[in-house]
């Protein structure tokens, strides 16, 4: 038997290490193992303010600091029984779709093209395709103006309150930022192209699919939780009944499974549950890329991911012209400290996004709790690895590895935030 290693897993955020055990030709088994070690973000808010929470929890991630930040803020005014107004909701959306542009460009351009022309970094392909490396540092660059244009500054934002914003931008900004989104349409159209061009390897993963929905909206940032295969939808409040956590030995990352068997969260999911309600552009790219609607293909998860561009961009840009309609500007709202349970979601670029905490009546919090979309992936995408490995096992050893690390890449896994 021989035991093959990809140490430190490349052009993912976070340090996983693949090990593949190949006995006469036979894969015997196969593992990610997240070598990072526990942040213990759960328990270093508890004794805290709960204003603390919000500001403490978006340090679990750089990339998608503000879904961090605004899921623990909707967790906390679900434990203190506060709504929020309409603007407050849609200006959320709009740093929650920043985080999208940011993350979704870094990963299709700079993570997951190269695998598709044999390159072992984006550095080559910015010298041979410029026009390609461009067209990914203006997606890039745009999600990082919106995320601080409503956020305050581009990583970890700091405007977003409980209760709503401490300030927002000027009307005019908004107005030219809404042509500036519109223009870059063309953009993530080509990234479409693009990514449904490639040729595509095939695993069809047998985990159940979950994602946020919301009637004819591309939920987001509020919804039900809804199971693909099983077709129940559940409130966001019941997400621990649901979703079950279990240590694992070969990793630092808890796996996940809901009803027992492995889940994926994602692009993927998102598009197969919420089709209907994409963007007119986004629902035309889908229709002409090799996507079809309940696809298990995980591969498929970066195509999705381009597909969300598009959506990202007309919504954002319907967003600001409703905050121009409603005029005006953003207003905190008040709430009394009172002893409570709240839970939160929303969708992170990565998949659904989970926080709940218990605050007493002082407004200390007493516990809280984080499921990350890496930690609900980690057990499918292993199983998918343990489908895939043999289907490429016959290849040369450097090729056979490359394929394989092209899945774990596809799932655009946050390993960092697997071990919160």
């Amino acid at each position: 038997m021989s035991t093959l290693t990809v140490e430190h897993v490349a052009r993912i955020e976070g340090h996983g290490t693949i090990t593949v055990d190949v006995d006469a030709g036979a894969v015997q088994s196969v593992h990610l193992d997240i070598v990072e070690p526990a942040r213990y973000f759960e328990s270093m808010v508890v004794g805290r303010r709960l204003e603390d929470a919000p500001l403490i929890t978006s340090r679990i991630c750089g990339i998608c600091s503000p879904n961090h930040m605004l899921t623990s803020i909707k967790a906390l005014e679900s434990a203190l029984g506060l709504e929020v107004s309409e603007r407050t909701q849609v200006m959320r959306k709009l740093l929650v779709y920043g985080s999208f542009l940011q993350n979704h460009a870094t990963h299709l351009y700079l993570f997951a093209a190269p695998d598709y022309v044999g390159l072992p970094s984006v550095f080559p392909l910015a010298e041979t395709h410029p026009d390609v490396v461009d067209r990914a540092l203006r997606i890039k660059k745009l999600g990082n103006d919106l995320t601080t244009l409503v956020g305050g500054r581009s990583v970890h934002p700091v405007t977003a309150v409980i209760g709503g914003f401490t300030s927002e931008p000027d009307p005019r900004r908004l107005e030219a930022f809404r042509d500036t989104l519109i223009a870059t349409v063309r953009d993530a159209v080509a990234t479409v192209d693009l990514f449904s061009a490639f040729e595509e390897f095939e695993v069809h993963t047998d985990g159940e699919m979950l994602a946020l929905t919301a009637g004819d909206d591309y939920a987001i940032y509020d919804g039900e939780i809804a199971a693909l295969r099983a077709g129940w939808r559940r409130p966001v409040s019941e997400y621990r009944d649901i979703i079950t956590e279990r240590v694992i030995g070969h990793s630092n990352a808890k796996h996940s499974t809901v009803g027992g068997e492995p889940l994926m969260v994602g692009a993927l999911p998102r598009i197969n549950l919420n089709a209907a309600a994409l963007s007119p552009e986004a629902a035309r790219a889908l229709e002409k890329s090799p996507i079809t609607v309940g696809s298990r293909n995980a591969f498929f998860n970066n195509l999705s991911q381009a597909i969300e561009l598009i959506d990202a961009l007309e919504r954002c840009a319907g967003y600001i012209d409703r905050l121009l309609e409603m005029g005006g500007s953003t207003q905190v709202e008040k709430f009394d400290i009172a002893a409570g349970r709240g839970a939160g979601a929303t969708e992170a670029p990565r998949g659904t996004l989970y926080h709940s905490y218990e605050v007493d009546a002082t407004g200390i919090i007493r516990a809280g709790d984080v499921i990350t979309p890496t930690a609900q992936n980690l057990a499918n995408l292993e199983a998918d690895m343990w489908k895939f490995a043999p289907t490429v096992v016959d290849r040369p050893r450097p090729e056979f590895l490359m394929a394989i690390e092209r899945l774990v890449r596809a799932y655009d896994p946050c390993l960092s935030c697997s071990v919160h």
